[in-house]
């Protein structure tokens, strides 16, 4: 009779398949990275480059629809730091170079306009605290808590996240 818990048994037969799936899940890891810093690049880079394209217009936002009623030179400033912010960041987290700095730039941006542009507690029920910027949050704190995996010019350069 084979005892239960022996390699051969039937705790054994399990421990070594959950060790192999594991082991085989384990790949996902930098795969799952990279798709979060293309998702979280998509969302900003599409605004960025919607500025850069047409610059008067961003400063018009940061002027009359963002903080509306700051001074002009104010509004400049801040839509180019907003353009600057919203094509090199996620350039880098594309890329993977820089990535836990470029993931908390644009969690400070998440954060800014999810406080001062549209803030979230002008929603109602579910929507004053449950919003595309929750998710746009959790990603970048994913990335930024676990680095960006192997499939990245960090980890190539030996920064490992």
């Amino acid at each position: 009779m084979t005892d239960q818990n022996s390699p051969t048994g039937l705790v054994g037969k399990v421990t070594a398949l959950y060790g192999r799936f594991s082991s085989r899940a384990d790949l996902l890891q930098s795969v799952t990275a990279l798709a979060l810093r293309l998702v979280m690049a998509r969302m900003f880079l599409k605004s960025g480059l919607v500025k850069l394209a047409d610059f008067s217009n961003a400063v018009d936002l940061f002027e009359y629809e963002y903080f509306e009623g700051i001074p002009h030179g104010l509004a400049v400033v801040s839509a180019f730091m907003g353009t600057i912010g919203e094509t090199v960041l996620p350039v880098l987290l594309i890329i993977g170079f820089a990535t836990r700095f470029a993931s908390a730039g644009l969690l400070i941006m998440t954060l800014v306009i999810s406080t001062l542009v549209y803030p979230f507690w002008s929603g109602t029920g579910i929507n004053f605290w449950w919003n595309d910027h929750v998710w746009w949050t959790v990603s970048l704190l994913a990335i930024l808590a676990y680095g960006p995996g192997r499939l990245s010019l960090d980890y190539w350069l030996g920064k490992r996240g």
